[in-house]
């Protein structure tokens, strides 16, 4: 609407009124400030540094924006046609008023010509005497006409109005056609903006699971050799194998959980996709996996090992379970030790590349991978913000982070439980 459409509406509603639409304006405008600002927030994401749960929400963000963009582009092209016929209805109203006047003024020239040429039939006695000369007999036949034809006159200047005022209208729906073109064309503009910001950030999510997948399936193929490799160290032999069978059952029951949830988030995304309202969540049974709650140990609380962004938390994810915390930081940054303890591993495993495991005490050890350097050894006492090596990126990864894991008798367990 124009601003002297707006302007007039303002004087034609009562205060109250104008002021609702106003307060209704207001809020509309705070509203579309929001969502650009978390646009241009998902827009800004950094891949490298953003945790999964941000790269999907961002995801679903631009996804509303975009569909948002393209209703609105659809309002605005139903719109557009609907100007459209209005501006056909209004040339079919100017055809049929010309047509009606056309008609009009031919009935008045044949009544003009009839009353001339046959004087007898206007109904005027006047005209029908004998002692009028000719221009009495003239004046005589224009008076008689105007009589005769005042309604055919009326409607003639009743159908000229109405022919000004179609074309008036279809004027106005003329230029509101054009306008709105320009709006479609503009609306189109910020559609294309926004695919292209969704697909980009679709294709960050779509590698960033690729490649966590890919890390954490090599991770997992050294997770038994990993569990024998802690138990054997801190365990004792009569207790080996049962520790040994319970980490394998625990880790057998997070991949299940870790499957379940991404059955579920497939189906999730599918019945979006077909437009399927979503009904009330399935629980996943997370029971016996581990995942709830973590055992008692004795060294208390656990410091951060590096500054730095959680890219990736503890637990399951895209159908695989991730069995520590990813920590985004600069290749070389300082890892130090969580806690006082003993070293009881260091050098290279698989797709953990570089990695020191230390032992607490209790049963609990962390472990530390992906390091570019190791500046401890096997046997070596360390205290709390020791430093074990640097931040890298050997063994499997996407980028230098620390793969950090607290283990409970062999079992991965939430290091959030155990950091201060």
């Amino acid at each position: 609407m124009s601003c002297l459409g707006l302007c007039l509406l303002a004087q034609l509603l009562p205060s109250g009124v104008a002021a609702q639409t106003d307060e209704i304006e207001e809020l509309r405008a705070d509203r579309d400030a929001v969502r650009a600002d978390r646009v241009r927030a998902a827009e800004d994401l950094d891949p490298l540094l953003a945790a999964n749960e941000q790269i999907e929400q961002g995801l679903r963000t631009l996804t509303e924006d975009l569909a948002t963009r393209q209703a609105e582009l659809d309002a605005t092209r139903s719109q557009l046609e609907r100007a459209r016929l209005d501006v056909i209805a209004a040339q079919d109203e100017v055809i049929l008023e010309q047509q009606r006047i056309l008609d009009l003024r031919v009935q008045l020239q044949r009544q003009a010509i009839t009353a001339y040429v046959q004087p007898g039939n206007s109904g005027d006695d006047v005209l029908r005497a004998d002692d009028l000369n000719e221009g009495e007999r003239r004046r005589a036949l224009v008076s008689a006409v105007q009589t005769s034809q005042a309604d055919i006159l009326d409607d003639l200047r009743v159908a000229e109005a109405n022919r000004e005022l179609a074309v008036a209208r279809a004027e106005n729906a003329q230029r509101d056609i054009e306008s709105r073109q320009i709006l479609a064309e503009q609306q189109l503009a910020e559609v294309d903006v926004a695919i292209a910001r969704q697909q980009r950030l679709q294709a960050i999510l779509d590698a960033r699971i690729s490649e966590f997948q890919a890390e954490v399936d090599l991770l997992n193929a050294d997770e038994a050799a990993l569990q024998a490799e802690i138990t054997g160290l801190i365990v004792a032999e009569e207790n080996r194998q049962a520790a040994i069978l319970k980490a394998a059952r625990i880790q057998a029951d997070r991949e299940r959980v870790a499957r379940e949830e991404e059955q579920r988030r497939q189906q999730e995304i599918a019945n979006r996709a077909a437009g399927i309202t979503p009904t009330e969540d399935q629980t996943v049974s997370r029971a016996n996996a581990g995942l709830t709650e973590a055992p008692a140990v004795a060294s208390g609380s656990l410091s951060w090992p590096v500054n730095g962004t959680v890219t990736s938390g503890f637990g399951p994810r895209w159908g695989r379970q991730h069995n520590g915390i990813d920590i985004a930081a600069n290749t070389g940054t300082t890892v130090a030790s969580a806690g006082s303890g003993t070293v009881i591993s260091a050098g290279f495993s698989g797709g953990f590349g570089q990695r020191v495991l230390v032992d607490h005490g209790g049963g609990l050890v962390t472990l530390y991978a992906h390091l570019s350097s190791i500046n401890v050894s096997v046997g070596q006492s360390v205290s709390t913000g020791s430093s074990l090596g640097g931040v890298g990126c050997t063994g499997t990864c996407t980028g230098p982070h620390l793969h950090f894991e607290t283990r409970v008798g062999g079992v991965a367990y939430d290091p959030y439980r155990y950091l201060g």
